[in-house]
């Protein structure tokens, strides 16, 4: 009986595919559980394309072993078909498992998506190749044939096409840039907003949009701002007047650097003497920022800060003190300056009646004095510092605030032309508490402790004043840091005597 049934290979097979079938259904059904386990949303097509491939290769191998059906019968053929297109399918859901199954930020992920859209497209390619070849036997030499003179005179007409298709499966798959970073290419920077495989649209700092051919964008060099970090380094040079000495040149620009806004403060801004020529000295600054879209803002608030800057410290421009003149012989206009000149000086402070002195007694005030000017949003007093003179608001207005042990600021009003600030701190000789900032060009004077001191000396009534001034001031600042503290409550009152307790020496 057994051997009959050898004999007959069409019942073997036959019984074997019938006992076969469910046996090999179950298991690839408990290997897929295993292999799939924890990984969600691959079962689905590794599953179904499983379920296509074991149906199909049962249909072809009872169409070819049982019913004993030609190679060349249109069914076989068929059967055959679906059977590899199941396993082409089955080996690209695998592939796809492997690439994208929780694998996380491992080497695979770093693989560029489109160069892994082609390797599917290319054994796609092989595996239709292979199944027209084997299974329908076409010819495949004269067909590539065809499609060779075709693919030429395709690709004559469409050669610059083809070439910004392949520029940009270049630029794609080498990752030099990404949407969001910064470019700059020839006279040309933009930020990226889309990559194609054919160009690459930048969005300019005049805010228009600007298409580059990737073939374009292949031949040429560009620069990226925002690798390998987005940590910029801007270069700014400044030219001075080569007899001022470069430490205090460096002082006053580090000071401009550290004050502007959106300068970072790790890596720290540096200036460097770059130049020593023709009566000037040359230095840049090197600013460090991590948005390259705010380059001109930062660059237009730093000059501006470097030139008030440069006024406070009495640094000269190069050629500044030149007279120029028209090509006919009359002269310029060279513009105004609205800065106080010392002989002015105790003529404004009569006019904001800062003090009750009489003009000889503002002239010895101010003996000594010096007019400084700040930017807008610059900071006129910095806490933490102890101050040996304080200043009186000439021009301009600015915001006073009050800062407490945690370092946060408290709002204590604005500052006026004739307010008096850092009196507390230079006249009590301790630290500094109070932060101000300008809200306008503003300028100030600062008051040398010894020309007061001797007029206070000479004139009891000008002492009690300052007196009555820092008891206010004090007051001030102590209701301030006690509601602060308590919760935010306005109706505590503090005395002198409690801020002293309060601050220790910080006045």
């Amino acid at each position: 009986m057994l051997d009959w049934v050898l004999r007959e290979s069409w019942l073997a097979w036959g019984v074997g595919l019938l006992i076969g079938f469910p046996l090999l259904t179950i298991l690839f059904g408990e290997m897929l559980y295993r292999i799939e386990s924890g990984r969600e949303g691959t079962r689905g097509s590794l599953g179904s394309s499983l379920y296509f491939v074991l149906p199909s290769l049962v249909v072809w191998l009872l169409l070819t072993n049982v019913l004993e059906l030609p190679d060349s019968n249109v069914w076989v053929r068929v059967a055959a078909t679906a059977f590899w297109i199941s396993l082409i399918y089955l080996a690209l859901s695998a592939f796809n498992l492997f690439w994208s199954g929780g694998l996380g930020e491992g080497w695979q992920s770093r693989i560029p998506s489109l160069v892994l859209n082609i390797a599917r497209l290319f054994f796609v390619l092989l595996g239709v190749a292979f199944v027209m070849s084997s299974v329908w036997g076409i010819d495949l030499g004269k067909m590539l044939a065809a499609l060779g003179v075709g693919s030429i005179v395709l690709g004559l007409a469409l050669q610059d096409t083809l070439g910004g298709l392949f520029a940009g499966i270049t630029l794609i798959s080498a990752r030099q840039f990404k949407v969001g970073d910064w470019l700059k290419t020839g006279d040309v920077t933009g930020q990226v907003v889309t990559v194609n495989w054919y160009s690459v649209t930048l969005k300019t700092l005049e805010n228009d949009l600007l298409v580059i051919p990737n073939s374009v964008l292949a031949r040429d060099t560009f620069r990226n701002y925002s690798q390998p970090t987005p940590v910029h380094m801007e270069r700014v040079v400044i030219q001075f007047w080569e007899e001022h000495p470069p430490n205090l040149v460096r002082k006053a620009l580090l000071e401009a650097a550290r004050a502007t806004p959106g300068v970072l403060e790790k890596p720290a801004p540096r200036v460097i003497l770059r130049e020593l020529a023709d009566d000037a000295g040359a230095y840049e600054a090197l600013l460090y920022f991590d948005d390259y879209g705010r380059v001109d803002e930062i660059r237009n608030a730093y000059l501006t800060r470097a030139w008030y800057a440069a006024k406070r410290y009495n640094i000269v421009f190069p050629y500044e003190d030149y007279q120029l003149y028209h090509f006919a012989g009359s002269q310029m206009n060279l513009g105004s300056d609205d800065l106080i000149t010392p002989d002015k000086l105790a003529d404004r402070l009569l006019e904001l009646e800062v003090f009750e002195l009489s003009r000889e007694e503002l002239e010895r005030v101010t003996g000594g004095a010096r007019v400084q000017r700040f930017g807008a949003g610059e900071q006129i007093l910095r806490p933490g510092v102890e101050y040996d003179r304080f200043l009186v608001v000439l021009t301009g207005c600015g915001r006073k605030y009050v800062v407490d042990h945690d370092g946060r600021e408290h709002n204590m009003g604005s500052a006026e032309p004739g307010d008096l600030i850092g009196v507390v701190s230079a006249l009590r000789r301790g630290v500094n508490q109070i932060s101000v900032y300008a809200d306008s060009d503003v300028q100030v004077v600062e008051l040398r402790l010894e020309s007061v001191e001797r007029v206070l000396r000479a004139n009891p009534r000008f002492a009690q004043e300052l007196e009555e001034a820092i008891e206010t001031r004090l007051e001030t600042i102590g209701s301030i840091l006690q509601r602060s503290e308590r919760g935010g409550r306005g109706d505590d009152k503090a005395t002198p005597a409690d801020l002293r307790r309060l601050l220790g020496n910080r006045g």
